[in-house]
């Protein structure tokens, strides 16, 4: 047999469940590749992409409507794990292309807290902020 009957070529394939729902998606009609991950009820509970450039993004949604989602992507700047609760509070975890790393919380208005940083060259520092972005001294 050759290699040739081995192969699919499709731009989408689903896998259904036995009542014909379909639980797995891998498309590639948006131009990039992406594999989602649905619940019975076809809501989308993971999904892995990549963008144009190629980078990659995985993400865990949260069945309960309220509750934090999870990311782990690659984005221009560098990498980051993010935590985000829907109308709320945030904090993620990141090292950026310059080498920096940090911890970077946000309350539930929006509003950044506390970076924790950490410079390439080893030099680190805890800011707490004000209302305004500010630091506190």
């Amino acid at each position: 047999m050759s290699d040739q009957h081995n192969v699919v070529i499709a731009n989408e394939v689903r896998l259904v469940d036995a009542a014909g729902n379909t639980r797995l998606l891998l498309t590639t009609r948006s131009g990039t590749p992406s594999l989602q991950f649905l619940s019975g009820n076809g809501t989308v509970g993971m999904t892995a992409d990549l963008d144009q450039e190629g980078r990659g993004a995985f993400r865990i949604q949260n069945p309960e409507t309220q509750g934090p989602v999870a990311s782990i992507e690659v984005d221009a700047k560098g990498t980051h794990v993010k935590f985000d609760k829907p109308n709320g509070a945030s904090c993620y975890l990141f090292l950026n292309n310059a080498g920096e790393s940090g911890a970077v919380f946000i309350d539930a208005a929006g509003k950044r807290r506390v970076n924790v940083l950490v410079d390439p060259s080893g030099g680190s520092r805890i800011e707490r902020l004000d209302d305004a972005g500010r630091p506190i001294p």
